[in-house]
């Protein structure tokens, strides 16, 4: 299990690739994957009709595996802040924190990326 504490923040990166952080002094560090994936699944709801094409409202929903994972690293980890995709912060709003760029990354290739340590987005 790889957790990271820097400036007294613990992060838990529950995707499966590194993340690279950029704080605003320009220093950076890198958060590597925890071990854990956290997942969920795609859930389509009617949204309507425009112009004969049929409009679905896709929302993500909780993957049971997905949700012992992250009970279990929240009682080991109280207070940490466990980031992963937009898609498993969506299924487990409050819980799972997606990543947010550092200015001036917002439009550079994946491999680029920094992204900051102190500002995610909760749903």
């Amino acid at each position: 299990m790889e957790v990271m504490k820097k400036g007294g923040v613990t992060y838990i990166n529950v995707t499966p690739h590194p993340v690279v952080f950029r704080r605003e002094n320009g220093e950076e560090f890198t958060v590597p994957p925890s071990g854990v994936v956290i997942n969920a699944r795609p859930v389509e709801e009617p949204a309507g009709e425009r112009s004969g094409v049929r409009l679905v409202r896709t929302r993500f929903v909780a993957d049971p595996s997905s949700a012992t994972k992250l009970d279990e690293l929240e009682s080991r980890y109280p207070g940490a802040v466990i980031f992963g995709s937009i898609i498993a912060a969506e299924a487990f709003p409050g819980r799972v924190l997606a990543l947010i760029a550092a200015p001036g990354y917002e439009r550079v290739p994946v491999a680029e990326k920094r992204m900051r340590p102190d500002k995610f987005t909760t749903f």
